[in-house]
């Protein structure tokens, strides 16, 4: 039994530099519905992660590799798709697989890649992963899945369609209960109404979030500089030898990855402007921005986190003015796109 899962070799191009290993599955899911679905996806998902949004402050919103009120609130009342969350445990899992399977449904599994020969981290740290499970066979007694390679350097670009024995995904299962006290399989119930407001409803409901209800504060950039400054203040050295997923939550680590978070909003932004036909001379103006902030925030971070290995006081006031500049530039410019919208 497989439920066919096609990957568009041109669009499967998310590397982990924008999204993690619970996201990436999810994205091809939904782009396997409909791409417009996986777009509004990563378009709410990635604003919520680059922009303090009021009511989504918590930690969770970044670290996203379990189900949280952030992806409740964009698949069920975003997006109008149920996600089913199932205790699992390892005596029963085979059957909450292919139960998932013979509905016409995709099972994602948690699994440690501490025990995934082959891993970069295999029998060295514990590693958080998701598989995507779309079929199997009870005579070999393998399951069909979608997963990049594990091997070192791979950035996660690239999913390919491949098989795992029965054994071997029981084992990464339990030892994901184990290492992380997680115990559910995942699976999303994608029905007629998925994605039930239009296009232009769903951008104006992106829009609403990005220009109404951004915190007073909505630069999680400036928040982690600050968070550096205090550390610096107080003695606290950078980390040098971060292990396992230690890095994921590393200070350092997530400055870094808001920026390319950000960076990935405003590509989807644009992807989206383009599918609606907007105009171009708008798009073009908001891209060329976007690509400016990227530039801008990653040169402060590249200063912060230097000085912060050399444990020295930064000021970068002078290069905070000039990314404020190209962010209230990218907030006027969305801010028009919603009046045209509108009109």
């Amino acid at each position: 039994m497989e439920n066919k899962l096609f990957i568009d070799p041109t669009k499967n191009k998310e590397s982990f530099n924008y999204v993690n290993c619970f996201e990436k599955p999810l994205g091809l899911i939904l782009g396997n519905n409909d791409e417009n679905i996986k777009n509004n996806f990563f378009l709410l998902l990635k604003l919520m992660q680059c922009y303090n949004i009021e009511c989504f402050d918590d930690s969770s919103i970044f670290y996203t590799i379990e189900y949280n009120e952030a992806l409740a609130y964009i698949f069920e009342d975003m997006l109008n798709i149920q996600m089913n969350t199932q205790k699992t445990h390892r005596a029963n899992l085979n059957n909450v697989i292919k139960n998932n399977i013979d509905n016409g449904r995709f099972a994602l599994v948690p699994g440690n890649l501490k025990v995934y020969p082959g891993s970069e981290y295999y029998d060295e740290y514990d590693w958080k992963h998701l598989i995507l499970v779309n079929g199997y066979n009870d005579e070999e007694k393998i399951y069909y899945v979608c997963d990049n390679t594990h091997e070192e350097g791979n950035d996660g670009s690239q999913y390919i369609h491949g098989t795992i024995d029965y054994e071997l995904l029981e084992k990464l299962f339990e030892s994901a209960v184990d290492s992380f006290d997680i115990s559910s399989v995942w699976s999303l119930n994608i029905g007629e109404n998925a994605g039930s407001y239009s296009e232009k409803e769903m951008l104006m409901n992106v829009l609403d979030l990005y220009l109404y209800n951004r915190s007073e504060q909505p630069y999680m950039e400036i928040d982690l500089m600050n968070t550096v400054q205090d550390k610096i203040q107080a003695g606290e050295r950078i980390k040098a030898n971060c292990e396992g997923e230690e890095i994921l939550k590393s200070t350092e680590f997530i400055l870094l990855r808001t920026i390319r978070y950000k960076e990935f909003f405003y590509q989807e932004m644009v992807t989206k402007l383009r599918t609606l036909d907007f105009d171009e001379n708008i798009v073009n103006k908001i891209e060329n921005v976007s690509v400016k902030i990227t530039e801008f925030w990653m040169k402060i971070a590249n200063s912060v986190l230097i000085n912060y290995h050399l444990m020295q006081k930064f000021d970068m006031d002078d290069q905070i003015i000039r990314v404020m500049a190209k962010e209230k530039e990218m907030f006027r410019l969305l801010d028009r796109v919603k009046d045209e919208l509108d009109s």
